[in-house]
């Protein structure tokens, strides 16, 4: 019965250990703005992106679900498109993926024009301290790690009547991986990067729980 008894002890020190860990982080940085959009869910905007993606870590998944780079930014600007318009965020998102430079884009009939641009697919290994207690009573230290998929973005924002540049920031989307799916932790990625573009530009949210 004691024995049982250390080892829940063991197992609850362990899992307040973990959540003690969970901090806030900055997914939106580097915030160059210099002036707002005016009522957003009103206004048109035009999208397109660079096809250049440094691919610097999950090289094998990449190529396995984006066997060229061009479709990786298309992937990305087309979950931007669907679900910004289901969020409320513009009221129309059209996509150019012909363009790769702001003079190429038509900005006829859009208010907005964003452009994605200087991906990279990185890694980060997270390291913690677990402390607990051994089967004989006596504390000690656990060390685990954890790989994450991080995925960087700059977003550039111009007023399409003038060509001028409002708004840049950088976007950070990342995941852990679990159970070696690294195709599933990827797409998690990407699809947090999405999101935290939207919730900036809905509500200037920088901030989240570190995942």
């Amino acid at each position: 019965m004691k024995r049982k008894s250390i080892v829940i002890i063991a197992f609850l020190i362990a899992i307040v250990s973990l959540s003690s860990c969970k901090v806030n982080k900055q997914y939106v940085q580097y915030i160059s703005k210099k002036e707002n959009i005016k009522t957003p869910e009103t206004k048109k905007v035009i999208v397109f992106a660079t096809d250049d993606v440094r691919v610097n870590e999950f090289k094998k998944t990449f190529e396995k679900n984006f066997p060229e780079k061009g479709d990786f930014a298309l992937d990305f600007m087309t979950q931007f498109s669907k679900k910004g318009l289901a969020n409320n965020l513009f009221s129309k998102i059209l996509i150019d993926s012909n363009s790769f430079k702001y003079e190429d884009v038509n900005t006829e009939n859009s208010d907005y024009v964003i452009y994605f641009s200087n991906f990279e697919i990185a890694n980060r290994v997270e390291w913690n301290n677990v402390g607990g207690m051994g089967m004989n009573g006596v504390g000690m230290n656990n060390t685990t790690s954890v790989e994450y998929c991080v995925i960087n973005v700059k977003v550039e924002i111009y007023d399409a009547n003038n060509g001028k540049e409002i708004l840049d920031f950088v976007v950070i989307g990342e995941e852990s991986v679990f159970m070696f799916d690294f195709t599933k932790t990827l797409n998690k990625a990407k699809e947090r990067a999405v999101e935290h573009i939207i919730n900036y530009l809905k509500s200037g949210k920088t901030e989240y729980k570190k995942y």
